[in-house]
């Protein structure tokens, strides 16, 4: 062993280190010193060890006698003098008091890393001294059963107190985890994400497959507290366990594949601006032949109105000139779709996209751009839906007055005449068609550079994973998709083409009336 090569593995195992000095000597200033002390003892003696493979061994040998030793200089029990004459009497010093509570601690340990049955098999018989057929009639199991597991939890405990446990970054700092759904219905994935735990479960076995065990270590948490959501990870097919290990069941990205998309999506726009905006104004002269109607309307309105068509259209349509193929495979949760997660910071231009949210008499679709607006639109919250059939209806009444008063605070809807009315795009089904047919060619030549956009960044997803992620390109195709439509809307205001408009309109919810 070199001094430069000590010198590399000291650098990448300081943290490590540290937290090993914290867990010993429960004092994060005195956990430094040792470290420091550990860090210059293995960088002085790096010529004993004669095996490379050995250095490891050798430095948490030097860690440990190392923290031994601040035990015994620390004196931490007070000490008296003992009378000559007195026999029998037997003193635990601090050293023998901290290695008993280490015992204890490392037990303890072990004992949350066990697996269900064989955690219960172990508590069971050790510490609420039931018998083995007691243990085999409460677990519905056989005596010689509960033996095995007796005997196999033992070698186990045994094993893994005599061990260096290496926790993992997911258990003191731990990645932000973002959840997306493209299909049918979301139902039983949101909930699950709103704590960061199965985030981080999830993260760690995209970085490889693991045990329930390592798992544990990983992120910090107790075998107990990992089982109710590993079964439900489980249940919905996003953890999928092989052997004795768990994989991850859905394809994870980060910012830097994000990014990528998006340079390339605004780049297109960029470059085809002029077609795109000759599209639109082509298309705002074929409004006044249609029923459009929209609040506060004016030609930036309707120039939203076409450009979104447009690419919403396009977008739809490029899945017919994509080489890569969406199959919208069946989930855990019984409906067709795409489950995908994101790592680390990322910054959305769009709050939501809801293609098609029906209600009574028609559709109405919601793209909620950053960049246009803060009135955020979800039908899917709350008492939204009630409010929306009200609007549809021009009823004047809803019993869902706080979210009625929400709405008209954010200038989501309006009151006319005593009537809820909507401050956004109305248009039938069959005038809508009327505009499609007329800028089929428009329609079609954005589909073909989103097709185009698609298949490069599915190509770049499925490259960058595993083969077992066989979704992976498919997922590259939607997160695509949504990068297009995002950044369609920061292009044409940076070109100055259009206009956030004003407080009262709401340029990105449109309503179709198809009854």
């Amino acid at each position: 062993m070199t001094k430069e090569q000590m010198e590399q593995i000291v650098l990448a195992n300081m943290q490590k280190i540290y937290l090993y000095c914290v867990r010993r000597l429960g004092n994060a200033t005195e956990a430094e010193d040792v470290a420091s002390d550990i860090t210059v003892e293995l960088l002085s003696s790096y010529q004993r060890v004669k095996d490379d493979e050995a250095v490891f061994g050798y430095l948490w040998t030097v860690a440990d006698n190392l923290c031994r030793n601040y035990w015994r200089r620390a004196k931490r029990c007070e000490t008296v003098e003992i009378p000559e004459d007195c026999v029998g009497m037997y003193q635990i010093t601090a050293e023998e008091d901290m290695i008993h509570k280490q015992d204890i601690s490392l037990l303890r340990r072990e004992l949350a890393l066990l697996s269900k049955t064989y955690r219960e098999v172990m508590i069971g018989h050790y510490i609420r001294q039931e018998r083995c057929d007691e243990i085999a009639h409460r677990l519905g199991i056989s005596e010689t059963n509960v033996k095995q597991y007796l005997f196999e939890g033992r070698r186990r405990v045994k094993k893994g107190m005599d061990m260096q446990r290496e926790y993992g970054v997911y258990s003191y700092a731990p990645e932000k985890f973002s959840f997306n759904f493209w299909g049918d219905n979301s139902s039983g994935y949101w909930e699950l994400f709103e704590r960061r735990l199965p985030g981080s479960i999830m993260l760690s076995t995209f970085d490889s497959p693991k045990t329930i065990e390592e798992l544990s270590t990983d992120v910090g948490v107790a075998v107990p507290y990992l089982e109710e959501d590993i079964a439900k990870l489980e249940e919905l097919k996003l953890l999928i366990k092989k052997g004795n290990k768990y994989h991850c069941g859905l394809v994870i990205y980060d910012k830097a594949f994000t990014d990528s998309v998006r340079d390339a999506a605004r780049a297109t726009v960029k470059e085809n601006i002029e077609l795109i905006k000759a599209a639109v104004e082509k298309g705002k002269s074929i409004l006044p032949e249609t029923d459009y109607r929209c609040y506060a309307d004016d030609e930036n309105t309707r120039g939203w109105f076409i450009l979104v068509l447009i690419f919403w259209e396009a977008v739809q349509q490029s899945e017919s000139k994509m080489k890569t193929q969406l199959t919208f495979p069946l989930l855990g949760n019984g409906h067709n779709g795409y489950v995908m997660g994101m790592r680390g910071e990322n910054e959305l231009a769009m709050s939501g996209i809801y293609g098609n949210y029906t209600l009574e008499k028609g559709n109405l679709r919601v793209l909620n751009y950053n960049v246009l607006s803060d009135k955020v639109v979800n039908p899917f919250e709350r008492g939204a839906r009630e409010v929306f059939l009200a609007c549809e209806a021009r009823r004047g009444e809803t019993a869902q007055l706080e979210t009625l008063t929400e709405m008209l605070e954010k200038k989501i809807v309006h009151i006319e005449d005593g009537k809820i009315c909507p401050n956004f795009a109305e248009i039938s089904d069959a005038n809508y068609g009327v505009i499609m047919d007329k800028l089929a060619p428009e329609i079609n030549a954005v589909a073909t550079l989103a097709a185009k956009i698609r298949d490069d960044a599915a190509d770049k997803l499925a490259a960058s994973v595993s083969k077992e992620y066989a979704d992976a390109r498919e997922i590259g195709g939607i997160v695509s998709m949504w990068s297009l439509l995002e950044n369609v809307a920061s292009v044409v205001l940076e070109t100055g083409y259009l206009t956030k408009g004003t407080d009262e309109q709401n340029l990105t919810t449109f309503y179709f009336k198809t009854k």
